[in-house]
């Protein structure tokens, strides 16, 4: 018989029952709090500490840094990155505008030197950088104002002078600038811009030795500086020390891989050694940091023609041509109208404007797209009290309009004439419109052509006319020849040119 066990069941103590009870009573209670945000929730990992910020201090210890190391444009993105957090410390903008300027980018400089003045007026270090991006900028009479004014300031200190030298040198003021640049180093002799800037005087005065010997104390100060090296190259190949400039040129490339002038100077040394195939591969490196560096693409079409290489040569002259002819209207500086006698055959402009207007860039145009509003000169007088006009120019195309409304009428025999100043033809006389044909309301709306305008090399044009001429193309080497002639009336090569054309079309 089988018998199947039992077990019993624990009955469950009323004891532990009340616990639960209390718990669960307890958990709901918290639930309840939590909800309605009486108590921070307990289940909620504790936030970590925030991460620290950088400072302005810290990203301008970077930049220091940065430019010991011969990184400019390093540098001058800490500045960047420093302004932004302490937009109004004149201690960021000056050590930038500097930068900027080396950098080759004065216009950025002008405006970072000139917030500085605006932040500290009686800061002298803030008038000389100003002074430096001006003359850098090509301003050089406001440089020299500006550099005078940091010496009123501060008359110890030294970088003042040494910008003021550098300016005087570029107004070829030789004695004042021997004498500032003497004075910066009188002051500092430690400072790499008195020693620079004095390499500078001597150099544009002739005196290459002493030039490099200021060059040379100067990269013993800091010799990460790779604009330096090719002052200091520059200098040593006038010299015909090739080994030393090539040397010179090829630090700088170390010190910047992406420095335009570099590849340049070191490709131009190989060419003028004849050594093409090597100056070619620097030449293209040039090209390829620089796309609007007309010297570069000038000498590499040069190497080809040295090979025979017309082809090639007709490219890059082309684009040498194009875009320096382009750099050139960006100078555009003010746009005037002026009334001319007809049957005076001079070329310049009559004295006395009656219209003005200077140009700038316009929001979306960069320095591409300039416009000028023009106004009387002279509102007084009642007739020109409703003149109005407006000029715009497009540097890339060289295209540009004139507008113009309200002008009184003039008698027999006279014109106005549109005239820019800044932008000249390639004879060196002031690009002008020409006659205004004006509407009898003494309104005007009409578009002009600015196309080759002085600033490339004469060399471009006439080395060109010569390449079409052994393409048997001499239909496009006439103008160039005839755009040579403009430049220098008795140029040789242009004038062989047209001679060896002309039998070349008398033999067929």
């Amino acid at each position: 018989m089988y018998i199947r066990s039992q077990r019993r069941r624990p009955r469950s103590s009323p004891i532990r029952i009340l616990f639960l009870l209390m718990l669960i009573s307890a958990g709901i209670y918290v639930y309840a709090m939590i909800k309605q945000e009486q108590i921070e929730n307990p289940f909620v990992p504790t936030p970590l500490p925030p991460t620290p910020t950088r400072s302005a201090f810290s990203y301008a210890d970077e930049a220091t840094e940065l430019y010991l190391q011969g990184n400019l444009a390093g540098a001058i993105a800490a500045y960047e990155r420093a302004i932004a957090l302490e937009p109004d410390d004149v201690l960021l903008y000056i050590p930038q505008a500097r930068l900027l300027a080396l950098e080759g980018r004065p216009i950025e400089a002008v405006r970072r030197a000139n917030r500085a003045v605006e932040i500290a007026p009686e800061n002298a270090r803030a008038w000389a950088v100003l002074g430096m991006a001006y003359d850098w900028n090509g301003n050089v009479p406001e440089a020299i104002d500006a550099c005078k004014r940091a010496i009123e300031l501060d008359p110890t200190y030294a970088e003042a002078y040494a910008y003021l030298a550098e300016a005087y040198a570029d107004a070829v003021r030789w004695a004042e600038a021997t004498d500032a640049g003497q004075t910066a180093l009188q002051l500092d002799e430690g400072s790499v811009d008195a020693h620079r800037n004095y390499g500078y005087v001597l150099e544009k005065q002739g005196n290459y030795w002493e030039a490099v010997e200021e060059y040379e104390r100067a990269l013993e100060i800091h010799p990460n500086l790779a604009y330096i090296h090719i002052a200091a190259g520059r200098n040593y190949q006038v010299l015909g020390n090739l080994s030393a400039a090539e040397s010179s040129f090829q630090r700088a490339i170390e010190i910047d891989p992406h420095n335009v002038e570099a590849y340049y100077r070191l490709g131009r040394a190989y060419y003028e050694t004849g050594e093409y195939e090597r100056a070619e591969t620097y030449l293209k490196q040039a090209t390829e940091e620089d796309t609007e560096f007309a010297p570069a693409f000038g000498y590499l079409a040069f190497t080809y023609w040295s090979r025979r290489n017309y082809e090639a040569a007709i490219e890059s002259l082309e684009h040498a041509i194009k875009v320096a002819c382009v750099e050139a209207r960006r100078q555009a500086e003010t746009f005037y109208v002026t009334v001319e006698n007809l049957n005076d055959e001079s070329a310049g402009p009559s004295p006395g404007a009656v219209m003005r207007g200077d140009f700038a860039p316009t929001p979306e145009g960069d320095r591409d797209e300039l416009q000028a509003t023009l106004a009387p000169t002279n509102e007084d007088e009642e007739a020109w009290a409703d003149a109005r006009g407006a000029a715009t120019l497009d540097a890339q195309t060289g295209n540009y309009t004139v507008e113009l409304e309200g002008l009184p009428g003039l008698g027999p025999g006279l014109a106005y004439t549109g005239w820019f100043e800044g932008v000249n033809t390639l004879s060196g006389d002031p690009l002008s419109t020409g006659p205004l044909d004006l509407q009898a309301d003494g309104s005007l709306e009409a578009e002009f052509e600015a196309g080759w305008v002085e600033g490339p090399r004469i060399e471009y044009f006439y080395t060109l006319g010569l390449a079409y001429f052994y393409m048997a193309e001499c239909e496009k080497s006439y103008p160039l020849f005839e755009a040579a002639l403009q430049i220098y009336p008795e140029e040789p090569n242009a004038l062989e040119g047209i001679r060896l054309c002309q039998e070349a079309e008398e033999a067929e």
